[in-house]
């Protein structure tokens, strides 16, 4: 871990409070978490204050400092990492396409590929619906990538599970 963190005014509580469970990155590592901390302006209001650049603006270009003392973080942002997992390999056998039923997003997706911002419309729906996951979500997004990894770590594993 290192010792300055970044987060999005988007993540701050609407009120102004001193101690919250806040979504944070790791500026070195680039790590994703929620952790509960105390945060303040002012460092000296804090026991172990560690800096953290909140980003806001629609290109997230406009920043200010503030200080965090981290108390703990939460455990995987509260997400089921079994369920996740069970998900993730049921998935191996399913079908991968995504149906929404939508006359009106099959339009607008129809549009972005006709003005050529994108291949197709499954391209544009895939790239879209990441960038929505990273941006609101992104502690999910490094979930599912560590239960990804775990699950191709042991491919004999999960092969001798799938015969019994």
């Amino acid at each position: 871990m290192s010792s300055h963190y970044i987060t999005s005014a988007d993540h701050l509580p609407e009120e102004s409070q001193a101690e919250t469970t806040l979504q944070i990155t790791d500026a070195q590592t680039k790590r994703i978490f929620e952790a509960r901390v105390r945060i303040a302006q002012d460092p000296d209001k804090l026991t172990d204050p560690e800096p953290v650049t909140v980003v806001a603006g629609p290109h997230e270009n406009v920043s200010e400092t503030r200080y965090i003392e981290l108390l703990d973080e939460t455990e995987a942002s509260g997400f089921d990492r079994e369920l996740l997992t069970q998900l993730a390999t049921e998935q191996e056998t399913r079908s991968n396409i995504l149906n929404t039923r939508s006359d009106d997003l099959s339009v607008l997706l129809r549009y972005l590929v006709e003005t050529g911002e994108y291949e197709s419309t499954a391209n544009a729906l895939r790239e879209i619906a990441f960038s929505y996951l990273a941006a609101e979500h992104p502690a999910l997004i490094d979930t599912y990538a560590e239960v990804r990894e775990e699950l191709d770590d042991d491919p004999l594993g999960r092969a001798l599970e799938q015969r019994e």
